[in-house]
């Protein structure tokens, strides 16, 4: 009786943790309002895209706490971006009302599970440059870097941040 209640707790515990997983990769997408004192609508959408190499990987590289912490973290700090850029350029920002881009963020998870900043795209439609994106991605914590083989590899990640004001 007792093999039988062990064994039964642990499927449910693995199929609690499967699903945890599951779950933290199908809502790798996180958005929301951002709140800036004279601006109403003003959304962001940011998502995690794994793997750009496509390489055969046993396991993709991962951030400390999931992707949805990741996406989470990034959201907040992005909204800190926008509130000072809104306090320094509040003009410029009016006259942006209407905007929406996508800007795209390439960068490299090596095999010690350190970030290498690779590229940005339509960064500079909202102010942010390499060295935003570089203290985005410094400021998290440690990744779990990409297996192949059951060795580390290095592999290539791109974050994609969606603004519209």
């Amino acid at each position: 009786m007792k093999k039988i209640l062990l064994s039964i707790l642990c499927i449910v515990l693995c199929a609690l943790c499967i699903d945890v997983k599951a779950q933290d990769d199908a809502e790798s997408i996180v958005s929301g309002d951002i709140e800036v004192e004279g601006l109403d609508n003003f959304w962001v959408e940011s998502r995690l895209v794994t793997n750009l190499d496509g390489l055969t990987l046993d396991k993709v590289a991962r951030p400390a706490g999931g992707n949805v912490a990741f996406l989470t973290h990034v959201q907040k700090y992005m909204s800190k971006v926008f509130k000072i850029l809104f306090e320094k350029y509040p003009d410029e920002m009016l006259n942006m009302m209407g905007t929406r881009a996508e800007v795209h963020v390439e960068f490299a998870v090596t095999e010690k599970g350190e970030i290498r900043l690779d590229s940005i795209t339509n960064g500079a439609v909202f102010g942010i440059d390499v060295v935003v994106a570089e203290r985005l991605l410094k400021t998290y914590k440690k990744w779990t870097p990409a297996r192949k083989n059951g060795d580390a590899v290095e592999s290539r990640l791109e974050l994609v941040i969606d603004v519209s004001i």
